[in-house]
């Protein structure tokens, strides 16, 4: 009997971690993942969402996106989005990183260095 009741408060715990956790498709643009957040109840379901939709251009190295989705969230719902700046300063990182390699790959392409 223990078993079976511990069982089912595992199986349930399970289904509330994925549902929590967040199945929710990533986004194909900040625009979608915005107009997708005004379906939410609060300024803090919105903000947590458009966060995880945020991390989640990041994660696909999709920097840009992750900035703009980001800023968003400060502009419009939490100006003091701890997470929302943090993520904003990592992209920002990301990108400046890439511009460098770029322009040394270019470098050294035309000058041989």
């Amino acid at each position: 009997m223990k078993k079976y009741l511990l069982l089912g408060v595992m199986i349930c715990l399970g289904v509330w971690i994925l549902l929590s956790v967040g199945c929710a498709k990533k986004a194909d643009s900040p625009s979608a993942a915005i107009e997708q957040s005004q379906s939410l109840q609060t300024v803090e379901e919105k903000t947590n969402y458009l966060i995880k939709q945020a991390d989640a251009f990041y994660a696909s190295k999709e920097f840009q996106k992750a900035i703009e989705t980001a800023q968003y969230v400060l502009s419009n719902l939490n100006s003091n989005s701890q997470p929302a700046k943090d993520l904003i300063e990592r992209a920002k990182t990301q990108l400046k990183a890439a511009a460098q390699k770029a322009v040394g790959d270019t470098s050294q392409k035309l000058f041989g260095k």
